[in-house]
């Protein structure tokens, strides 16, 4: 089931990645081997200016492992799972347009689609790129 999500960046440091907040459990699939795409666009209906596909943990892009041990928060049941990793490298959102504003909203919409299975959308929502102060 898709669900929304927004989500806060800075254009002076990495989104995501290994050690990053930007975490998706999937309990009780192992989706380690579906194909991943997250397009982040300026609008609905708007090409994408950049898209987020499968790609080793560290590098930008989205990784996924599954983990037969992970377990239900509630239950506490042993379900396993597959953990998402999404990565946008701080290159890529220092090189948007920011047009003198402060920051920009760019509509995500995260695609996936498993072995033997059809594309689906996972979730979707907007994504705010923050100038911040320089580093």
């Amino acid at each position: 089931m898709a669900f929304i999500k927004n989500y806060i960046a800075f254009a002076s440091a990495v989104w995501g990645g290994p050690s990053g907040r930007v975490l998706i459990d999937v309990l009780g699939a192992d989706l380690s081997g579906a194909a991943f795409a997250w397009a982040f666009s300026t609008g609905e209906g708007v090409e994408p200016v950049f898209t987020l596909t499968n790609a080793a943990a560290g590098s930008q892009g989205i990784s996924a492992s599954y983990d037969a041990t992970m377990v239900h928060p509630v239950s506490a049941m042993v379900l396993g799972g597959t953990r998402i990793i999404p990565q946008i490298d701080e290159a890529t959102l220092e090189g948007l347009t920011f047009g003198g504003a402060a920051s920009i909203d760019l509509v995500h919409t995260f695609y996936e689609t498993p072995v033997g299975g059809s594309k689906r959308v996972r979730c979707s929502g907007i994504l705010t790129v923050k100038r911040g102060a320089p580093n």
